[in-house]
Order: structure tokens, then sequence, then C-alpha cells
């Protein structure tokens, strides 16, 4: 195996090692993405059951009673508030991931598409090589047949020895 063997082989293992990492980081990203979601969820369904309870235990506890009331509206409001800033916080947050996710995504398929035409390169090269070498083996056997017929020739006109 020759050295130009060699170097091609690394360069196809290259291009592999590197489509497999950029499949990795892209499947940690998702992952990452869907954990995010999912934070979120909970997060919004831990609020709503705290403040349903609080809400229940202030109305069982104070029922008639204005100042309490005006007290739970008050707490009504200020857990609506608090539930649209979180919301609109992991919001931007899954944007700017998807942002991130798109360039990623742009980035990796120009990466893909350059390794595509770089390998479409080295298998032209490869192939050119691989017919120039069978030339020159064939042109080789040729130059062989000739001398050994050329030998032969010489053997037959040469007078044998007693």
């Amino acid at each position: 195996m020759e050295t130009r063997d060699k170097i091609l082989i690394l360069i196809v293992i290259a291009c592999v090692a590197a489509a497999i990492y950029y499949k990795v980081s892209m499947d940690k990203m998702f992952a990452r993405m869907d954990e995010m979601e999912h934070l979120q969820l909970k997060h919004v369904d831990e609020v709503n059951s705290e403040f349903r309870e609080d809400l229940r235990v202030l109305n069982l506890k104070f029922i008639g009673r204005g100042k309490h009331l005006k007290k739970a509206k008050q707490d009504i409001v200020a857990n609506t508030q608090l539930i649209n800033d979180v919301s609109d916080s992991l919001s931007r947050d899954i944007e700017t991931v998807q942002l991130n996710l798109e360039d990623h995504e742009r980035f990796a398929e120009a990466r893909f598409k350059k390794l595509e035409e770089n390998a479409e390169q080295f298998e032209s090269q490869f192939k050119s090589f691989k017919r120039r070498s069978h030339r020159d083996i064939a042109d080789l056997d040729e130059r062989l047949r000739t001398a050994e017929d050329d030998i032969e020739d010489i053997n037959a006109r040469m007078p044998k020895k007693e």
C-alpha cells in the first residue's frame, strides 16, 4: 500500500469522524432543548398547583373577610405576573436555543456539503490514479513480453555449445 493510499484512507476516516462529531453535538443540543422544555412545563405546573392550594386554604380560613379576599386577589395578580415573566424568559431562552440550532444546522450542512465535494474529488483522483497504475502495469507487462521474445530469439540464433 503506497503512502498516497494511506493518506486517502486517513482523509476518509477524518471525514467520517467529523460527521460523527457533528451528529453527536446536534443530538446533545436536541436533548438539552427537550430537557429545558420539560423543566418549563414542570415549573408552570408547580406554580399553578401551589397557587391553587394557597387559594383554597385562604378561602377556607377567611371566607367573608374582605381584606383577605383583597390579599388573595393581589396574590393572584402577582402570581399571574410571575408566570408571565417566567414564561417570557423561557420563551426567549427557547428562541435563542432555536436560533443557535439553526445556525449550527446551517454550518453543519455547509461542512457536510464541503466534505461530500472533497470525497468526490478524492474519489475522482483515486480513479485516475488507478487507471494510470493499470496502464503502467500493462506497459511493463508488454515490455517484459517483448524482452522475453527478444531473449528467446537471440537464444535461438546462438549456436549451441558442444
